[in-house]
C-alpha cells in the first residue's frame, strides 16, 4: 500500500498485514483483503489518536523487524479505499498517555481536523499506571466520546488492548491484579461507547487462540510486528462490519 506501508516479512513469516504466505489464518488480514474491507466504508475524513501501545518500538529488537504502529496502517488502508477523496490523520503519542492527557494533548487537533469518523486507542497507560481509577477512566473517555459526537464525527470506535498480563513483560505475582483491572477496565469502555453510540474493539477479546506474548515486543507496553498487524486488521474489519450492518 501506500506512504511507506510495503514491507518484507516480520520474524514470524507474516506481512505488514499479518498476512502469511502459507497459512492465511482469521486473525491476519487476507491478501487483497485491506483493499476489499474499507471499500464500502462511507466516511471521507477520518482521525486516528490516543496514547498507548500504539507507539513504535523506541529500540527494536529481534522480534520487532519492520514495526509499523496499527493506527498508522488503518490510516492507510483508509486512504487507499478512499482513492484520493478520503483524508485520514493519525496521531502518534511519543510517550503512554492516560484519557485525561489525550484529552488535553490531542483532543484539540483531532476535532479541528473535522472528521466523520474518529477511531481512539485506550486503556494501555492505564493498565500500566501504578494505580487505577476505573470511575475516573470512564469519565474521560465519556468526556473525549462526548466532544467528537458533539462536533462532526457521526462515527467513533474506541479500541482497547491485547491482555497485557499474558505478554510477558509483567511479573507473576502481578498478573492476576492486571488481569482483573484489564476485565474491569473493559467492562467500563463498552458502557462508555454504548453510551455515546460507538463501536467498542475489544483486543482482548479476539485474541483467542493466539500465543498472546507473541504479540507483544521485547519493550515494556509495546506491541510486536504481528500485534500490530492483528490490532490493524481487527479495528478495519470492525469498521467494515458497522458499515455493513446500516
Amino acid at each position: 500500500m501506500g506512504d511507506g506501508d510495503a514491507q518484507g516479512l516480520d520474524p514470524e513469516g507474516r506481512d505488514a498485514y499479518g498476512h502469511d504466505p502459507d497459512r492465511r489464518g482469521p486473525r491476519g488480514l487476507r491478501p487483497g483483503e485491506a483493499e476489499e474491507l474499507p471499500a464500502e466504508l462511507p466516511w471521507r475524513r477520518a482521525v486516528v489518536f490516543g496514547g498507548c501501545e500504539a507507539g513504535p518500538v523506541a529500540r527494536p529488537g529481534p522480534r520487532d523487524h519492520s514495526v509499523k504502529p496499527w493506527p498508522d496502517r488503518v490510516a492507510c488502508a483508509l486512504r487507499q479505499a478512499g482513492r484520493g477523496e478520503l483524508a485520514c490523520l493519525s496521531l502518534r503519542a511519543r510517550r503512554d498517555l492516560v484519557l485525561s492527557e489525550v484529552r488535553s494533548r490531542q483532543l484539540a487537533q483531532a476535532l479541528a481536523f473535522g472528521a466523520d469518523l474518529a477511531v481512539l486507542a485506550c486503556g494501555g497507560p492505564e493498565l500500566r499506571a501504578r494505580t487505577f481509577d476505573p470511575d475516573v477512566m470512564e469519565s474521560e473517555l465519556s468526556r473525549i466520546l462526548a466532544s467528537l459526537k458533539g462536533a462532526t464525527c457521526r462515527d467513533a470506535a474506541v479500541v482497547s488492548p491485547f491482555d497485557w498480563s499474558g505478554s510477558g513483560q509483567v511479573p507473576r505475582s502481578q498478573r492476576d491484579r492486571i488481569r482483573t483491572r484489564h476485565l474491569l477496565l473493559v467492562e467500563r469502555v463498552a458502557v462508555v461507547a454504548l453510551r455515546h453510540g460507538a463501536l467498542h474493539v475489544d483486543l482482548m477479546a479476539r485474541q483467542k487462540g493466539i500465543d498472546v506474548a507473541r504479540l507483544w515486543s521485547s519493550q515494556p507496553g509495546r506491541l510486536s510486528g504481528r500485534g500490530h498487524a492483528l490490532a490493524a486488521a481487527a479495528v478495519l474489519r470492525a469498521l467494515a462490519d458497522q458499515a455493513r450492518s446500516r
